[in-house]
């Protein structure tokens, strides 16, 4: 993480947000009234989805028990094109 105050974010702010878009740097913007963290929209959103996924019962269990599922018992297909629109299928599948 790059640690920067306010008026150099200010200066360089073309530089700093090139870096933070295209090279996926984090910045740190200190000022007199605190600190801010500057991230790009793509690790913004990838911070939100693993804090929603983590906030699911379970799921780190079962995306670490899919992870350890070899290909070859994975589904190939999900089979919902044998059932009506309205019919539930039950899937397994691996991460």
């Amino acid at each position: 993480m790059n640690h920067i105050t306010a008026n150099m974010a200010k200066r360089d702010m073309d530089s700093v947000l090139d870096n933070v878009i295209v090279r996926g740097d984090i910045v740190s913007i200190a000022t007199d009234g605190g600190t801010a963290i500057l991230v790009s929209q793509e690790e913004w959103n990838s911070m939100i989805e693993t804090l929603y996924l983590k906030s699911i019962p379970g799921m780190t269990e079962s995306i670490i028990e899919g992870k350890a599922t070899p290909l070859s018992e994975c589904l190939d297909s999900v089979g919902w094109e044998s059932g009506g629109k309205n019919d539930l299928v039950e899937v397994s599948y691996c991460f």
